[in-house]
């Protein structure tokens, strides 16, 4: 059957569902419309966005009939919705996909489906529009003066929407749009009026998906200038921390402290913030303790005046402190620092100095406001008007200069449209370039990063060249002074980071994916399905963290949901929690935001932990809650910093990543002892290489247990005081690291925070090491005295400049194969200012990577065809896919080098038997070759279960090591294809089964663990579970296989789940060819798991449609067992 005749049947299937399944017609209809997105965009260059542009896309595509586009996306709507289809649109609705599926496919309808469809479409010629507030609209054409649209978010009779972007009022300019737009853009028009038949909006927003961050925006509104690329520059600015830094945090947190404990004493609230905050004192290299304790004193007391005027006319128990906001109709999102739960009031604070206020000169605006300041509290009163109709009469907007006393301490804000259109001008420039960076080539953009660029406006001369040019050419004459090989991977890997950026936000396709988009695109019926939504939460208990913090921790109560329901949290996670009215429906969009993180996920209760306590409880309140997932653009940013870091490394450390220059060993070198027979000659090797060593570290091969810890040890025999930093990509590896080493008795600090770090380990954070020590000389010495730190990578990252006061001897990498390059090359780049003479001023002498690429590589998002690198510069240097890590690219460079002295493979593996070993090492480590150890359980001739046999059935799984049950063919029109009830049977019985035979020697975290491609199927295995009445199951663990990286249990359970072809795609993801050999990391994760026996069910039609299934199943057939029915 091929895919189209598939479609076509499955829309057959929802014609025949009775009406009262209408929420699985509106599933079934989604998943079609996604299905065929999918398949229809395959090796595209089709980029970025939510299904609408998906539709659109493939609909200028295959040219469809304007009255069929309409009815296209009114399917789409429809399908989108909770809300029943109407009678009267459903068949319609049905025609359409219909007809949807055969112009992507190229396939006429088939006659089975041509008498159960309307053969005409409906007549939609005077259906006009119904909401002019907001018009989300896709570009088909435009002008000089006019541009046409497809409109996708209402009903519309006609196929395009003429907009007039010319007559515009004085204070709006639309004409830059000329350059910004291209065909498939998508534009939110706002507030429109109707002239000639022509719409005029008085707002055009871009791509109004990708939200940019207020603060991100107002930043690049300086005295000379704003232009669009200063967005750009001031992401390649390192992370730093000044004095100034330090004051603000200071002034935010004095803020809170003084509205909510008026009574609080200065002395306190400064003690309490060098508390919070002492490794960023430590870290902060112009830190004057008595010039700051001057500065946080008088900003204290110039709060506490201008709160007392503040609350003389507002409600102080409303005042809520740091809410989050997200607005889609302008493409925005941020954080206040104050306003009042009412929105009558709001307020930005600012703690550093303002010219125009000391000099009492007004701007260009007429104000004494600073213009960057004054733009971002516009922007955020303009997500009130757009989420809640606010106006400027109902919300007082209010700019807090904390340095300065009342009444400079506090000025009005006047809602200026002028300056509010140049933000949103703004906004859409720097979205439009993104755009363009992420499909050109960046290099193009290089000579346009100069000074001169950026200055766009008359400013104070003498003070620019003073204070600012200086800072601006720090950051921009790296670019212009690069060989052509650091030109080509700089660019290179911007443009892959950017479109990683994209892609987070906006979304790729559906259902390949999430997105910061699926907030208000994703259906809530989807987002329950994908358990990316707690809905009906009630507050339990509300907590501090501590003595000093707000009320941070809220455990709220989980309502009793459908079975299917399975929640894609997990500790750690970043969060949005909201209330919402009994009676609405849950929205991001219309809602007050508290962001914080996951702390415990169980079947009846959750708890979060807030990024931002409240001080009054009585805030968090509504009569239900929602928890959704929260985004961060910290990765891309840590990355483009990172890149930035590499270009001005010193040479020898960029010829060293760049492979322009060999490794250096010292083969005089010996070791201080003997650590163990199987690890000695590797340690060696690793010792002996002077700044880079790669160390394969195969499943079961003791790489943390034992490599990880030998060459810490050897590192601190050699040299006493010597500094380690150890880095993992997850807080799991570090937590992992963190037992090793308090096994073994090795001393060490952690970098983290508590919400993702295990509990048995906390004590060893370095805040609450530092939490002992009440001074910052102190506080500098327990960070120079500690010989081992271990952070996760993207820890260390935010806290980077931890460099600037320590130098570390060697890093070690775990789990290097999940990291991509921009992740790592800024911490591997890093400078340390004391060891400039000794070292060349790098922050790390040495480096060892530790991992196994052929096992779940990082995750990237966009297609191969995307990622693939063309460049024969970039090539020359192994470099043929950005998806692919630093750790296989050095490997391969070694490889082709001929070189061996500085990669070592670990090839003792204690965890598989066997029987088990002998696939993968046959077809995945050919190289390697795996050896047993041997352990006792993998010298074992049988199976260990002795309870007498039920059946033929049990008889066999006694027998055999390896098996393949197959399952047969179990479509249900109302189940997803993500979840297979027959394997779900089958799994549950096997479970049934080993559990009899296990008898006492049962641990459900030892003994089975079960991995599924599907989230839907570990729902549907559990409720199989649930009717064995055997409680001792529930704690079973039953997961993906990305979430099985890193684990073993005795007895693995794979079920393939998938009845369909196009599945075998992402089945199979990440695969890769070396020496001939296709290496499926997913599948060699999975069966590397299992450490005394493998049970494998699945489709034997369908996994025989892949090579590598195919010979696994011929394998198993030769070894005995393969179960007949």
């Amino acid at each position: 059957m091929t895919v189209s005749e598939e479609l076509f049947r499955r829309i057959f299937d929802v014609l025949s569902l009775p009406a009262k399944q209408q929420d699985v017609r509106n599933k079934l209809m989604h998943d079609i419309l996604v299905r065929v997105c999918r398949e229809g965009l395959k090796s595209t260059r089709h980029g970025f966005g939510n299904l609408s542009s998906q539709v659109d896309s493939l609909c200028r595509k295959h040219k469809v009939a304007p009255r069929d586009v309409v009815a296209i996306h009114a399917m789409r709507r429809h399908s989108n919705s909770i809300a029943p289809i109407l009678p009267d649109d459903f068949a319609y609705d049905c025609r359409a996909l219909a007809i949807f599926v055969s112009a992507v496919f190229g396939e006429a309808i088939p006659a089975f489906l041509t008498g159960k469809i309307p053969t005409m479409g409906r007549h939609v010629e005077n259906i006009q529009l119904s909401n002019y507030k907001c018009i989300r609209c896709t570009v088909l054409a435009w002008d000089d003066a006019t541009i046409k649209v497809g409109v996708l978010n209402q009903a519309f009779g006609n196929d395009c929407l003429v907009v007039d972007y010319a007559s515009s009022p004085d204070y709006i300019d639309f004409t830059y749009l000329r350059f910004v737009l291209r065909v498939g853009m998508q534009l939110n028009l706002l507030d429109c009026g109707v002239v000639r038949n022509h719409v005029q909006p008085k707002i055009i927003v871009v791509e109004p998906d990708y939200l940019l961050d207020i603060s991100a925006v107002a930043n690049c509104f300086e005295d000379y200038g704003h232009h669009p690329l200063l967005f750009t520059v001031n992401r390649m600015k390192p992370r730093t921390l000044n004095r100034h830094t330090l004051l603000g945090n200071f002034a935010g947190a004095a803020l809170d402290n003084v509205i909510n404990h008026p009574e609080c004493k200065t002395e306190d609230i400064i003690r309490s913030n060098f508390r919070d905050k002492a490794l960023d004192h430590a870290l902060c290299g112009d830190f004057n303790v008595s010039e700051f304790l001057l500065n946080a004193k008088l900003q204290v007391k110039h709060i506490r005046e201008i709160v007392d005027e503040i609350f003389a006319t507002y409600k102080r128990d409303k005042a809520i402190l740091e809410p989050s906001f997200v607005c889609e109709h302008l493409g925005l999102q941020g954080r206040v620092d104050l306003m009042t739960t009412d929105l009558q009031l709001l307020v930005e604070q600012k703690s550093g100095k303002n010219f125009y206020l000391a000099s009492h000169r007004p701007n260009k605006h007429g104000s004494l406001h600073i213009e960057k300041h004054y733009v971002q509290v516009l922007l955020y009163f303009g997500i009130l008007q757009y989420n809640f109709l606010r106006s400027g009469k109902s919300t007082d907007i209010r700019l807090l200069y904390s340095k300065y006393p009342l009444p400079d301490g506090l000025l009005e804000v006047e809602p200026l449209k002028k300056l509010m259109m140049e933000a949103i001008k703004f906004r859409n420039q720097v979205v439009a370039t993104e755009y363009w960076m992420a499909n050109n080539d960046f290099s193009k953009l290089i000579p346009k990063l100069i000074p001169q660029t950026l200055k766009t406006e008359k400013c104070n001369e003498g003070f620019y060249n003073r204070y600012v040019l200086p800072d601006i050419t720090a950051i921009l004459k790296p670019l212009h002074g690069l060989s052509p090989l650091e030109k080509s991977y700089f660019c290179r890997m911007m443009r892959f980071v950017v479109k990683e950026q994209i892609i987070s936000k906006v979304g790729f396709r559906e259902g390949t994916g999430s997105c910061n988009a699926d907030l208000w695109n994703m259906p809530l019926a989807q987002k329950i399905e994908t358990g990316n939504i707690y809905v009906g939460l009630t507050i339990k208990r509300k907590a501090r963290s501590t003595a000093f913090s707000g009320y941070d921790t809220i455990t709220l109560n989980v309502p009793e949901l459908n079975d299917e329901f399975l929640p894609n949290f997990r500790r750690g996670d970043m969060i949005y929690l909201y209330s919402y009215k009994k009676g609405n429906l849950p929205d991001v969009r219309k809602s007050i935001l508290f962001k914080g993180s996951m702390e415990a996920v169980s079947d009846k209760e959750i708890t979060v932990h807030l990024n931002d306590g409240q001080q009054n409880p009585d805030l968090i309140a509504g009569d239900f809650f929602a928890v959704e997932h929260g985004g961060s653009d910290i990765g891309s940013a840590t990355a483009i910093q990172g890149l930035h870091t590499f270009i001005t490394a010193n040479e020898k450390r960029k010829q060293l990543l760049l492979g322009q220059r060999p490794p250096l060993s010292d083969k005089s070198l010996r070791l201080t002892r003997d650590y163990h027979p199987d690890y000695d000659e590797i340690i060696l090797k690793a010792k002996q290489a002077q700044d880079c060593f790669l160390l394969v570290g195969p499943p079961g091969t003791g790489k943390t247990s034992m490599a990880l810890q030998f060459l810490v040890r050897e590192q601190l025999a050699e040299n006493e005081n010597a500094s380690v930093l150890l880095l993992s990509y997850t807080n799991r590896a570090v937590d992992e690291i963190c037992g090793m080493l308090s096994d073994t008795g090795i001393d060490y600090v952690r970098i983290g925070n508590e919400n993702s770090c295990s509990p048995v380990f906390k004590s060893r954070l370095l805040s609450n090491v530092m939490a002992q020590v009440p001074t910052l000389e102190g506080i500098r010495q327990t960070l120079a005295n500690a010989h081992v730190i271990v952070s996760t990578i993207s820890s260390l990252a935010a806290r980077s400049g931890i460099f600037n006061v320590k130098h570390f001897d060697l890093a070690i990498i775990d789990e290097a194969g999940q990291v991509l390059e921009p992740n790592l090359m800024g911490i591997l780049s890093a400078k340390n200012p004391s060891s400039l003479d000794k070292i060349d001023g790098e922050a790390i002498t040495k480096f060892i990577l530790i991992g196994d690429y052929k096992q779940l590589p990082a995750v990237v998002q966009q297609d191969a065809e995307e990622s693939a690198v063309a460049d024969p510069l970039l090539k020359a240097i192994e470099l043929d896919d950005c998806a692919h890590s630093l750790f296989e690219r050095l490997i391969r460079m070694e490889r082709s080098a001929g070189r061996s002295d500085f990669v070592g493979t670990l090839r003792k593996q204690g965890r598989m038997h066997p029987d088990i070993a002998e696939f993968p090492n046959r077809y995945f480590y050919m190289r390697e070759q795996l050896e047993c150890v041997p352990l006792a359980h993998q010298r074992e001739l049988r199976l260990p279960y002795d309870v007498e046999s039920e059946d033929a059935a049990d008889d066999f799984l006694k027998a055999h090591r390896v098996i393949f049950i197959p399952s047969d063919s179990c479509r249900q029109p109302n189940l997803s294809e993500k979840a297979n009830m027959e394997e779900a049977r089958i799994v549950a019985d096997t479970i049934r089964r080993l559990y009899r035979q296990m008898g006492q020697a049962f641990n459900p975290r030892k003994s089975i663990g079960v991995i599924v491609p599907y989230r839907n199927q570990i729902a549907l295995i559990r409720k199989e579970l649930e009717k064995l009445n055997l409680p001792a199951l529930a704690d079973i663990s039953i997961d993906t296989v990305e979430r099985y990286q890193g684990s073993q249990r005795d007895v693995i359970i794979y079920s393939f789940t998938i009845q369909s072809r196009y599945q075998l795609e992402f089945l199979t993801a990440g695969t890769f060819e070396e020496d001939g050999q296709i290496i499926d990391r997913k599948l060699n994760v999975v069966i590397t798991r299992a450490r005394k026996q493998l049970i494998l069910t699945g489709n034997e039609v369908t996994l025989r449609q892949n090579a590598t299934f195919s010979k696994l199943l011929d394998y198993i057939k030769t070894k005995g067992g393969y179960k007949t029915k």
